[in-house]
């Protein structure tokens, strides 16, 4: 259920009060506006951008004070904050790792750390490994990022819509790029988030049967690029499909299903097979 804008921000103020929550649970800068919503921490505009760029499955974020929250939501933030998830997903942090600190962190630092923490989950406490606490300090080195306005830090000031579902179901006449066929894999895009399907080995004909969410400012367009992974060498391009999303607007919970074609990056005029994509819209209410 939805909360009135009145009583989300009264509930989210009080929250940002609290012990841990008034700085960033990442790097520790004040004011945080924003939010993790599935780890229940409060967190700032520079590190929001890294949390989009990992994707809702990942981390999904909300505005304190711009976007609608439900009530589960602000209960789960509630049920968390910033000191008990840190105690938990920072338990460990080997003082070789470079942590994130106030504004003057570069953006790459940043996303080493915040997927280190929240996605391979590196620093959590597990038996039999000793505490300890995280470095916070200015290295040298570390610039202050634009002050967080270059164009990758600004993702965190986009407001999504709601979050687009692509279903990855199959491909078909993909290119030949080894001897006989290919070994094929996708990542998709949408804006600053992608994601990677599995590798299907010696097919041209591949199966994925793959579902994949990523948050969407209704603009941004979905890029499918297919690769033939090789062992000794660099991965082989093998072609791309762009899609235009908009038509997702016309309902929530609209699905389109269709084939799209692949084409050679350069040569736009070059098909290159085909991907078999079901996409879904959910608007965030």
């Amino acid at each position: 259920m939805a909360l009135s804008a009145s009583v989300q921000r009264e509930r989210l103020a009080q929250l940002l009060k609290e012990d841990g929550n008034s700085v960033c649970a990442d790097c520790r800068e004040t004011g945080p506006t924003w939010a993790s919503t599935n780890h229940g921490t409060f967190i700032c505009t520079q590190c929001a951008g890294v949390h989009r760029s990992l994707g809702v499955q990942d981390s999904f974020v909300l505005s304190c004070t711009l976007d609608t929250w439900t009530e589960k939501q602000v209960d789960h933030m509630e049920a968390n904050g910033n000191l008990r998830v840190n105690q938990l997903l920072e338990y460990c942090v080997p003082k070789a790792i470079e942590v994130p600190y106030l504004s003057k962190t570069d953006r790459d630092t940043r996303e080493y750390f915040i997927r280190a923490k929240y996605v391979q989950q590196l620093f959590k406490g597990v038996p039999g490994r000793s505490p300890r606490a995280p470095e916070r300090i200015v290295r040298q080195g570390s610039n202050n990022a634009d002050n967080g306005k270059s164009p990758r830090s600004m993702s965190a000031m986009v407001e999504y819509i709601g979050i687009v579902t692509i279903q990855l179901v199959e491909g078909k006449n993909l290119i030949v790029k080894d001897l006989t066929s290919s070994d094929p894999y996708c990542v998709l895009t949408i804006g600053l988030q992608s994601r990677k399907s599995k590798i299907k080995y010696k097919t041209l004909n591949p199966t994925y049967n793959e579902s994949f969410d990523f948050s969407w400012n209704g603009v941004d367009q979905l890029t499918v690029e297919v690769f033939d992974k090789d062992e000794l060498t660099k991965d082989d391009h093998m072609g791309k499909a762009e899609v235009c999303l908009e038509p997702l607007l016309r309902e929530s919970g609209l699905v389109l299903r269709d084939w799209y074609t692949i084409r050679h990056r350069k040569h736009k005029d070059r098909e290159q097979g085909q991907l078999l994509l079901e996409l879904t819209f959910t608007k965030i209410q």
